[in-house]
């Protein structure tokens, strides 16, 4: 490989510049090809420029490349700011990378950045979804129905043909393992409208610490609940604590949420509620060990599309509706079987 660099002309020098600048999840879906570049890091200096929230994620399990991180709204809004927009051009340059790799989810500002960062070869999505997209040399469509991990991982394939054809899960094994044999609950999830109420989790909740150890993990976004004094409150204190206490689950119950693609890519079974999510939409990893409750015959659905969340409920005559008409009963019926089974 070393060769086969020094014949682009890089040499062992070579830096490659990496956006991905967004929720948790997104960057644990990417996890699988930021690992597969360290890998090649006898070639080449990797710089990755993520959002705050996931920087840890990849400074565990992507040890010797440097981590960059930013407030996501922040850098996605810079475009509105020439002063902040120059700098982050700036910040760009100093890093003189010779490739540049985008996901399959970023936005204008990433686009910017990558065409004037200097670098010989950029490479990215092709989509409608960003104006600017035309500015990547190298632009990789996704197939009908592909899950994203499966996209970003031919586009860095496009751009770095020496990774492996088929995809590998990510591995989260850096942080880990709380061992419990309870059940865990994660009530919440980013944007509101892809949470199932949260005091039909509390319910939930009491009704299987009857049976079974249950452990609940607290949010702020959830505000002060009442659960069943049985039942276990966990404040994570960070995502490797948040991390180790899904690890060691029995069975975990979420929704779709950077915690449910935890569970995902460590084999955790359990039970997802997904409401607004695309009706060909699954775990990319370990999907056997996922029963996804979801609400198939609404007319609305699916208000997300396989690229891109709308960031509300549409359903004006019933909001909410596709998780909402699932009742504590037929969640919990569902779980113990699971469970039994």
């Amino acid at each position: 490989m070393v060769e086969a660099a020094r014949a682009e002309g890089y040499g062992m020098a070579m830096t490659l510049l990496v956006f991905k600048i967004n929720q948790l999840g997104d960057n644990l879906v990417y996890l699988p090809v930021m690992q597969a570049i360290t890998r090649l890091q006898q070639r080449m200096r990797v710089v990755l420029f993520t959002s705050k929230t996931a920087a840890r994620l990849h400074e565990a399990c992507c040890p010797g490349i440097e981590v960059r991180s930013f407030e996501t709204p922040q850098f996605n809004s810079s475009w509105r700011s020439p002063v902040r927009l120059a700098r982050l051009v700036a910040a760009v340059r100093r890093e003189k990378p010779e490739m540049c790799l985008l996901g399959d989810d970023q936005g204008s500002v990433a686009h910017v950045l990558a065409r004037f960062s200097g670098a010989r070869k950029t490479a990215g999505p092709l989509t409608e979804q960003v104006k600017l997209n035309r500015l990547l040399q190298n632009r990789v469509p996704a197939l009908n129905q592909e899950a994203p991990a499966l996209h970003n991982w031919r586009i860095a394939r496009a751009l770095l043909p020496a990774l492996p054809l088929e995809m590998p899960a990510p591995d989260l094994s850096a942080f880990g393992r709380e061992d419990s044999n309870a059940i865990v609950i994660h009530a919440g999830a980013s944007r509101e409208y892809q949470r199932w109420p949260v005091e039909r989790f509390a319910e939930l909740a009491g009704r299987m610490c009857a049976k079974h150890a249950v452990r609940w993990i607290e949010q702020p976004m959830l505000g002060n609940v009442t659960l069943d004094p049985r039942i276990e409150r966990v404040q994570t204190k960070n995502l490797d604590h948040l991390v180790r206490v899904i690890a060691g689950a029995r069975f975990f119950i979420g929704n779709n949420s950077g915690p449910m693609h935890i569970a995902s890519a460590i084999g955790v079974p359990g039970l997802i509620l997904t409401g607004p999510s695309a009706a060909e939409w699954s775990p990319v990893w370990h999907p056997e060990r996922l029963h996804l409750q979801r609400e198939p015959l609404l007319p609305c659905q699916p208000c997300d599309s396989a690229a891109k969340p709308v960031n509300r409920c549409l359903n004006a005559s019933e909001p909410f509706a596709c998780l909402r008409r699932w009742s504590v009963a037929e969640v919990h019926r569902r779980v113990c079987e699971l469970i039994d089974g």
